[in-house]
């Protein structure tokens, strides 16, 4: 499949993805932009020697923040693509509403939204009445730290298409891991583990084609 052309990866973390626009909200993007920040809160403990050698190899610098419960700053119909993994379950769903509104406003037209949660029906599988700890943390992952890492919701296929479609998005389709509409899914798609992957298409374009517009 050819590459993407301009594409946004919500929530990436440490994991930005080369010829996207990265976002999350960790502050390693700000702690990367001060010279000689992340050695200093290595040695005083508060950031971990995994990070720390991120930091080393550049990742946070090539991400962006984004609060993906606010008003996206770019222009509508921006992007081809949209990629978002793991992210869904850790905000409120009273937000989730807004963010796939955004998203369809800064896809152009004919364009991919794809999706990639922890799968509900997994977790439950995986209870045993004698052992339930493992099934409740894959609901609430709630062994966390930061409040922000614990999951507020969590989706089935049937219950993630169904906030597509509300939101106006077509051809809604769920999808096995690293294969879809989505271009560069061999790169980008990386949850491979207890996942569901859903897309959807914005609506619009000539003959089905995306409009190539220019970049943000």
């Amino acid at each position: 499949m050819r590459p993407i052309e301009k594409g946004l990866n919500l929530g990436c973390f440490n994991q930005p993805v080369d010829g996207w626009y990265n976002t999350d909200i960790t502050p390693h993007i700000w702690l990367s932009r001060v010279r000689g920040a992340p050695v200093l809160f290595r040695s005083v403990g508060l950031i971990s020697a995994e990070r720390l050698r991120e930091h080393r190899a550049g990742i946070y610098r090539k991400v962006h923040y984004l609060d993906i419960t606010k008003r996206f700053p770019f222009a509508a119909d921006s992007f081809e693509g949209v990629f978002c993994s793991h992210i869904l379950e850790h905000i409120h769903r009273t937000f989730v509403p807004h963010v796939f509104s955004e998203v369809l406003r800064v896809l152009q037209p004919s364009g991919t939204f794809r999706v990639v949660v922890p799968s509900l029906e997994l977790a439950i599988r995986s209870y045993q009445p004698a052992a339930p700890d493992d099934c409740l943390n894959l609901i609430f992952e709630n062994d966390h730290r930061l409040s922000k890492n614990i999951h507020k919701w969590m989706y089935t296929e049937e219950s993630l298409a169904k906030i597509f479609l509300d939101a106006g998005f077509t051809a809604v389709t769920p999808q096995p891991y690293q294969s879809g509409r989505l271009p560069n899914l061999e790169t980008i798609d990386n949850r491979p583990e207890n996942s569901i992957y859903v897309e959807g298409v914005k609506p619009g374009g000539l003959n089905g084609s995306v409009q190539h517009l220019p970049a943000v």
